[in-house]
């Protein structure tokens, strides 16, 4: 692994934050990057594919979002009609509407986890991956089952047996580093000799910081990485320009809506508090 490795997470197709955390990972050094999923699912997918794509050497995997955007057969998911799914599926009919053939392709190409060099890179947690018999629902066709979850992740004050199933999951695997994102709230939390890094958001945060967020991993000559969480400034009046202009996003018919969403980005607070 080089020197200096950046990892990123939860775009969300917020391309003008992508835009200066690139920069930002430039400037860095680095020279690997790490995308931990959840690229697309936002106001503007291509336009961040393109950003993503124009790096070399680049590292991707899915996230719940990507999982969501490549189901196939939606008009037959179980349960469509239900105002849950139906929101959903909205959405991401919206999201390859403004995508390209291609896109879907560099999706799918993605794998769901990556263990390299000590470290393991995951969208919320390596367990469900590794273990998928834990959150299967049984009589839901293979394709669905995706849909069907919304893992918690990994948070910071995770602990009791759940910290432990997460532990003996990284020691089944060889690493002694974990890095993950879903959540959008960024940490570093040392537990003995292994290291779990949440990276946060660069579409948006939800820890009140409305800066995006991403990991710098340095390799030292003792051996002995330094992990470290940057914030980045970035011009978001671009992205809220793009809320603005977008009314016809799936979501914002609903009262207020498009106006919570603003407040996201500009407070690093959930939209469902400013409603």
């Amino acid at each position: 692994m080089p020197d200096k490795v950046a990892i990123i997470s939860d775009i969300h197709g917020n391309s003008s934050a992508l835009k200066a955390v690139l920069a930002d990972i430039r400037s860095a050094g680095c020279a690997q990057l790490f995308v931990l999923g959840d690229h697309v699912a936002g106001l503007d997918p291509s336009n961040c594919v393109d950003l993503l794509q124009a790096w070399k050497p680049l590292n991707c995997i899915k996230g719940n979002a990507d999982h969501y955007v490549l189901t196939p057969d939606l008009g037959q998911l179980p349960e469509r009609d239900e105002p849950m799914h139906a929101e959903l599926i909205r959405l991401m009919q919206w999201t390859r509407a403004h995508m390209r053939a291609a896109d879907f392709d560099w999706l799918q190409s993605m794998p769901d986890l990556i263990v390299e060099n000590g470290s393991c890179f995951a969208h919320a947690t390596p367990v469900d991956i590794l273990f998928p018999e834990r959150w299967h629902i049984p009589g839901v066709a293979a394709k669905y089952q995706e849909w069907y979850y919304h893992s918690q992740g990994i948070t910071e004050d995770i602990a009791g047996d759940e910290l432990a199933t997460l532990l003996a999951c990284m020691a089944s695997q060889n690493v002694s580093r974990l890095f993950c994102g879903h959540s959008h709230a960024p940490f570093i939390r040392k537990i003995g000799t292994s290291l779990i890094c949440n990276v946060g958001s660069v579409g948006f945060t939800l820890d009140g910081d409305p800066r995006p967020s991403w990991v710098l991993l340095e390799e030292k000559p003792d051996g002995e990485p330094e992990v470290s969480i940057r914030r980045v400034d970035y011009d978001m009046d671009q992205i809220l320009r793009l809320v603005d202009a977008t009314p016809e996003y799936p979501g914002f018919e609903r009262p207020g809506l498009q106006q919570a969403y603003r407040k996201m980005l500009e407070t690093g607070l959930h939209w469902r508090v400013h409603l």
